[in-house]
């Protein structure tokens, strides 16, 4: 027989791994989430990424924990487990959050591909953004087995080449990111503003919980789950820090950057980095848009039935991808910044006091409850 320890930590360990995944997509690789919600606030962002990773750690762990006590492995009995006996006032927080949620993602996918066409190749934004939804439907009506198993390793080119990024852009702008550090530059904001920015940024990445429960089977014990925040804390922590330390050194003229990270790659002056960069992050972009438009099909599909053409399977996919791809297209004319300012802020609000606040409170009072009834 195998070692426990190194199985329970080996499936803590694959959990954290997933919610890592969810964090560092196309959306997060383009650098504007850091830039909008951590880096805008000044040498804050240094330490201030760790503290919203531990506290959306803590609201994840009581969730791992709720899910495996109650046998909950999907968002309706999940939340009807968490907020029972309100569950029918609250239902349907977590089907809000989600189609929000598809209508960001899938609108910053367009929209970062659109800006990084327009930086890279020149591309008009408008034809740009047109082109990606277009490529979007194609490849989500056409898309075989082994076009999803190539995209599903976005993640890993992606975080390999960050962190080469990362490396080379703390380097560059190690004096610039010192000075910001011994003047304890703010750019004229507050405290306040920048624990506020945290806490919507976490809001919105507290629905990285559905993913997360959806896979979460194998989680036996509470100890596991505590491994779990751990992992997750410090793997999802130190590469958000990480990244926004490198941001901070090209500051303050990446305040004002669409694709900040792309930014750092034109600094740099490294022909080959900045051709990487672009290639894997438009297939990540690409990859993000197409699982999120997967998993509006899945959802849309059984409720769709209708007579004539919709009475087709296949028709009624294409017409739940159509729909939801033309009206992300439509949604991305408003540029990256502003959807992700404005679009994940409105989901950080609803996430901060509907999913990760009860997580925690209530959470942490029905797990003592379920282990005292446990003990008696």
């Amino acid at each position: 027989m195998g070692n426990p320890k190194i199985g329970s930590a080996g499936t803590a360990f694959a959990m954290a791994a997933v919610w890592f995944a969810t964090h560092s997509g196309g959306g997060f690789a383009t650098g504007n989430q850091e830039v909008n919600f951590f880096v805008k606030y000044g040498w804050y962002s240094v330490f201030l990424p760790l503290v919203a990773m531990a506290l959306l750690g803590w609201g994840h762990r009581n969730a791992l924990v709720l899910a495996k006590d109650y046998k909950t492995y999907d968002y309706k009995s999940f939340g009807d487990a968490l907020f029972h006996p309100y569950e029918k006032y609250f239902s349907l927080v977590f089907e809000f959050g989600f189609i929000m949620l598809i209508a960001c993602g899938v609108s910053t996918a367009i929209a970062g591909s659109g800006a990084l066409l327009k930086s890279s190749l020149g591309i008009p934004y408008g034809i740009g953004i047109v082109t990606v939804g277009f490529v979007l439907l194609l490849l989500t009506i056409f898309g075989s087995e082994l076009i999803i198993k190539v995209l599903n390793l976005k993640t890993y080119f992606l975080i390999v080449t960050l962190l080469i990024l990362c490396v080379l852009g703390i380097q560059m702008g190690a004096f610039n990111f010192q000075r910001v550090l011994t003047t304890n530059e703010t750019f004229g904001t507050s405290f306040v503003d920048a624990v506020w920015y945290m806490l919507i940024y976490i809001g919105f990445q507290a629905f990285t919980v559905l993913p997360i429960i959806s896979v979460s089977h194998h989680i036996k014990t509470t100890k596991e789950c505590n491994m779990f925040m751990l992992f997750g804390t410090l793997l999802n922590g130190i590469f958000l820090a990480v990244v926004c330390i490198m941001l901070l050194g090209f500051s303050p003229e990446i305040l004002d950057q669409t694709l900040p990270v792309y930014f750092v790659t034109v600094q740099l002056g490294l022909p080959w980095l900045k051709i990487l960069y672009s290639v894997i992050l438009f297939v990540a972009l690409l990859g993000t848009g197409i699982s999120l438009v997967f998993s509006t099909v899945a959802r849309f599909e059984p409720v769709l039935t209708g007579k004539g053409m919709l009475n087709s399977l296949r028709a009624r996919r294409i017409a739940i991808s159509f729909i939801t791809i033309a009206i992300c297209t439509g949604i991305s004319i408003f540029g990256l910044t502003n959807i992700v300012v404005k679009g994940y802020g409105s989901v950080g609000y609803i996430g901060l006091f509907f999913v990760l606040l009860p997580e925690i409170i209530v959470g942490t009072i029905k797990i003592r409850k379920n282990a005292k009834l446990r003990k008696e």
